[in-house]
């Protein structure tokens, strides 16, 4: 019952609030040319709801314990400003004395939840940037790929895929040099290495160089590693094995030799870019 007494109480205060803002921004307009009959007439029926307002808001005050106290019509209507608007401060609890208001406690939880998300944020990052190195690894694979198809069959073609290859190696370097800084941030958990994105065939960058800026730029090599394992008593299988060349030059891959020749030949390796 009282939890409901303070909030008819509180929504009384707030329609009265409401209706006397209003009143005080349409005084202040009379004097304009051309609304001073229509808002004199909008005074006239705002007057009449800002009187029954008003004598809500004091009953329910007068059913407060203690009882807040009473306004009047006189102190309404001679409310010339939004400052004097102290009356209707005192009608609602003083919040700025409650321990959470005070400035040094606002600053203090700002910044342990500040702390809390970013321990959450570093977490998300460790899996976004080693995301980021992985698109840009495929991507560099997927455009040796499309010009080396294209090279003979459509050498102009394979000239624009080399212009876009060569705009995107210079935005990809770029990148990684931010991300080259972030891994010497103190507290970097992260990886930089490139991983493999879920439904891509693995095999793709068999014998094919990485980019430069890899190496140059990331300080990471790939090393060759082959291993076997036994499939049944009569032979093994060779495991998959991925191969990069930190000289910059494809050791294997699906091409003959005379095509890698010729791709080499006719592209200024957008990697030198």
């Amino acid at each position: 019952l009282v939890l409901a007494t303070e909030r008819h109480y509180k929504l009384c205060v707030s329609e009265l609030e409401r209706l006397v803002v209003g009143r005080l921004f349409e005084t202040t307009k009379l004097g304009m040319s051309g609304v001073g009959a229509k808002l004199s007439k909008a005074l006239k029926t705002r007057a009449e709801a800002i009187r029954k307002a008003l004598n809500r808001y004091n009953d329910a005050a007068a059913a407060l314990t203690p009882p807040r106290p009473r306004l009047t019509w006189h102190s309404i209507i001679n409310t010339a400003s939004l400052a004097e608007f102290d009356w209707l401060r005192e009608t609602r609890e003083d919040i700025r004395s409650l321990p959470w208001a005070q400035p040094a406690v606002r600053e203090a939880m700002v910044l342990y939840f500040g702390m809390k998300r970013a321990t959450e944020e570093k977490v998300r990052l460790n899996v976004e940037i080693r995301r980021l190195v992985t698109f840009m690894l495929d991507d560099h694979v997927d455009y040796y790929r499309a010009i080396a198809k294209t090279l003979i069959p459509h050498p102009a073609l394979a000239h624009e895929l080399q212009r876009q290859w060569t705009f995107r190696t210079r935005i990809n370097t770029s990148i990684a040099a931010r991300l080259e800084l972030t891994a010497r941030l103190k507290g970097f958990t992260g990886s930089l290495f490139p991983g493999e994105r879920e439904g891509r065939d693995v095999g793709l960058r068999d014998g094919i160089a990485p980019p430069l800026w890899l190496e140059e730029v990331l300080h990471l090599r790939t090393l060759t590693v082959e291993y076997e394992e036994p499939d049944d008593a009569d032979h093994l299988n060779t495991a998959e094995r991925r191969t990069y060349d930190v000289e910059g030059m494809a050791r294997e891959g699906d091409f003959d030799e005379s095509l890698v020749i010729d791709l080499l030949e006719n592209l200024s390796t957008a990697d030198n870019n």
